[in-house]
């Protein structure tokens, strides 16, 4: 292998100018990606006539939290956050309740039409579930299910059952059969097998499946808004066009404060979950 005078190998040396092409590619998307964020805050902490200064300025003279505490007491943001966490929550609890045996059942037993069941779910992945918002309006007016908790949690774990339930069947099948093979050698019962010993194994996809569907519900828009007529109702992503609808042009400030804080319970659950989710995405997946 040949080298320059600067002693580094002809190899290393023809590399140099690709990475850094590469370094500087992926640094210039990572700031495009994140100045959106970084406007929204900026916006967030302006007040007066720094909102009307031209040109705009990236950097608030005076940041100020005023923005944030007017819009609190404009509109009822407390109420819309904590139904927010409750649907969201709810949902992420009903689909794992739901999809994680269904999951279990599909990869470690067989059963008459089981290549039919997993087909419908893999058909239900490509299937857009905005179609059926209007036939699901039309029952859950019947039912007298809208605007209330309960139904729109058991919408929203409709949606997420197909993809979840994909996603955890991969899992399970990764899982070695020689675990339950002795357990069932030591006389232990399928329920017991599957609660004390397949789901601890499971911890990291139950993690990664979880933060989706928090994350999924969390953003939702279009069914809140079909479903949740009643204002203290509102989740945080119906709150905020409403909110522009009625104040945004005078308080866009107060618009993206309440924006970005939206956008903070999303940011820490990955910051405190991202050893545990990288593991679960990292663990193998038969599909």
């Amino acid at each position: 292998m040949g080298t320059n005078n600067s002693g580094l190998p002809d190899r290393i040396r023809a590399r140099t100018p690709t990475r850094v092409v590469s370094y500087v590619v992926v640094g210039f998307t990572v700031l495009l990606l994140l100045f959106p964020l970084f406007w929204m805050v900026s916006t967030a902490l302006k007040t007066g006539q720094a909102l009307t200064e031209f040109p705009p300025t990236l950097f608030p003279a005076s940041p100020s939290l005023q923005p944030a505490i007017e819009a609190f007491e404009t509109a009822p943001w407390g109420q819309w956050f904590l139904n927010t966490a409750i649907f969201a929550v709810g949902a992420t609890v009903g689909t794992l309740f739901v999809c994680t045996p269904a999951a279990y059942a599909l990869s470690r037993r067989e059963f008459r039409g089981q290549k039919v069941v997993f087909l419908a779910i893999m058909a239900l992945l490509v299937f857009p579930g905005q179609i059926l918002a209007l036939p699901i309006f039309i029952q859950f007016v019947q039912m007298g299910l809208t605007d209330s908790y309960i139904g729109l949690i058991f919408i929203y774990v409709a949606l997420f059952s197909a993809f979840t339930t994909f996603l955890l069947r991969g899992f399970f099948q990764s899982l070695p059969s020689d675990v339950e093979d002795a357990a069932r050698v030591a006389g232990i019962s399928e329920w017991k097998t599957f609660l004390r010993i397949i789901l601890p194994l499971a911890k990291p996809a139950l993690g990664v499946a979880a933060v989706f569907v928090f994350v999924f519900t969390w953003n939702e828009f279009l069914f809140a808004l079909i479903f949740l007529n009643d204002e203290s109702l509102y989740t945080i992503s119906v709150g905020l066009p409403v909110f522009q609808g009625r104040y945004g042009n005078t308080a866009m400030n107060q618009l993206m404060a309440m924006a970005a804080l939206s956008s903070l319970p999303v940011l820490m659950l990955f910051v405190f979950t991202q050893e545990s989710f990288i593991k679960g995405i990292a663990t193998g997946y038969e599909f």
